[in-house]
């Protein structure tokens, strides 16, 4: 379905595009595109836009359009929503006392995307915090060496980009939570029965949806306090490492002085000596052979100064380590491009206690996870050796016991906690 097609279907406006932050096909074909979609829940009459987390959506009464249908997270989202929907419907439909109650389908797909969207932002969380707790490790505490701090530069961008996508999504729902008749416009049911009736929607109707949002927004709250603290981590290693290298270099310059006042303090006696040094005999004034061998050494020492001060002025090495230095930043910024498709990959894996991936598996499952279809080999390299724990040369569930936590059994949860909602109303 192409965008006027949605326009028609759904009945919205191209202004609508806007909030869904719909981009050309052009620009989803770049090689580094990553599309970070501001988030948003807008009530439009008998519609909900939502933009929020990984999802992108029309809501209706009767109808829901998914954006980026063809992408693994979003098609994953859907089979869960439709799950939960069949299995309401089954509860509802084996209670006589419900078969004239409304469903209300928009907070239904409301609840399973917000509580999809802190899953995995949590999930999130927990990839970031081995690859921060392995790059800390590489940065050298010791006051002569600065090895591994470039590779914390990437590392920031990555998360703090996650903050900014996390900020937001605390922000929409706490401006929400600020608008009474904004959380009343999401109770489309209602507004449709009330129309029908010739009446307004109870007011106090929109605490249902209050204490359906207050709860993920405290839960993304939380995590964004996680995000914030990995980045002070970071930040704290950067300042000390820079206040370690401030302290060698005063050394050095001390040293300098030093030397320099030292130097000083000879070429005063060598100045004076010098003039007597020339009448002193010692023996060689009548060797034949004594001016070529001077002449000889000191030729050969003064050239392989010359040389090895040019090789150190030109910075061949240090370029070299330069070039070293930045293709490793390139391939850390590379491989943290798409969190998301690295939170799919390990999120199935985690899922299913008998699969084990190898490099060559994992560089598959990846790949067919990202948008562009582009993993180098390095990316699965350096990402394959933070989350192989046991060193096995294999990824399985005891490598990702960090997410066990996220697999036991939340849909079950959230449909008994919707069971007693319904049978509370």
């Amino acid at each position: 379905m192409n965008t006027t097609e949605l326009l028609k279907a759904a009945s919205i406006y191209a202004r609508d595009m806007l909030t869904l932050n719909v981009t050309s096909r052009q620009e989803r074909l770049e090689p580094r595109f990553v599309q970070r979609t501001p988030a948003a829940i807008v009530p439009r009459g008998n519609l909900i836009l939502v933009s929020f987390g990984n999802v992108r959506a029309v809501v209706g009464l009767e109808n829901l359009f998914l954006l980026d249908a063809h992408r693994p997270v979003v098609q994953d989202f859907a089979s869960e929503l439709v799950e939960v929907f069949s299995r309401r419907g089954e509860y509802q439909a084996g209670i006589h006392m419900f078969e004239d109650s409304p469903q209300y389908n928009e907070l239904v797909f409301l609840e399973g995307l917000l509580r999809d969207t802190v899953e995995s932002f949590n999930r999130r969380v927990r990839l970031y915090d081995p690859i921060v707790n392995n790059f800390l490790d590489k940065v050298s505490s010791d006051v002569y060496s600065n090895t591994g701090v470039h590779l914390l530069a990437p590392l920031k961008d990555s998360l703090q980009s996650f903050e900014i996508q996390v900020t937001q999504s605390v922000d929409c729902l706490a401006d929400l939570l600020d608008d009474d008749d904004a959380m009343l416009n999401l109770l489309l049911t209602e507004k449709k029965a009330a129309a029908e009736a010739g009446t307004e929607v109870d007011f106090s109707r929109h605490e249902h949806v209050e204490l359906l949002l207050g709860v993920y927004a405290r839960q993304l709250s939380v995590i964004l306090q996680e995000i914030r603290y990995m980045l002070g981590r970071l930040q704290s290693k950067q300042e000390f490492v820079a206040l370690a290298m401030a302290g060698y270099r005063n050394r050095m310059v001390r040293m300098n002085v030093h030397i320099s006042i030292a130097g000083l303090s000879l070429a005063v006696g060598t100045t004076v000596a010098g003039f007597f040094g020339m009448n002193l005999i010692s023996g060689l004034e009548t060797s034949p052979f004594a001016f070529y061998y001077v002449m000889s050494v000191t030729s050969i020492s003064g050239l392989v100064v010359c040389m090895t001060s040019l090789n150190y002025i030109s910075g061949n090495t240090m370029k070299m380590k330069a070039q070293q230095r930045l293709d490793e930043i390139e391939t850390l910024a590379s491989a943290l491009s798409d969190m998301c498709a690295l939170d799919y990959t390990l999120k199935h894996t985690a899922a299913n206690k008998h699969i084990r991936l190898n490099k060559e598996d994992f560089h598959s499952l990846l790949r067919s996870a990202r948008r562009s279809r582009d993993v180098t080999d390095q990316e699965v390299s350096l990402l394959f050796d933070v989350f192989d724990k046991v060193k096995d040369g294999e990824i399985g569930a005891e490598d990702l016991s960090f997410l066990e936590f996220m697999q036991s059994g939340l849909s079950e949860k959230v449909v008994k906690t919707r069971k007693k909602t319904d049978h509370v109303d």
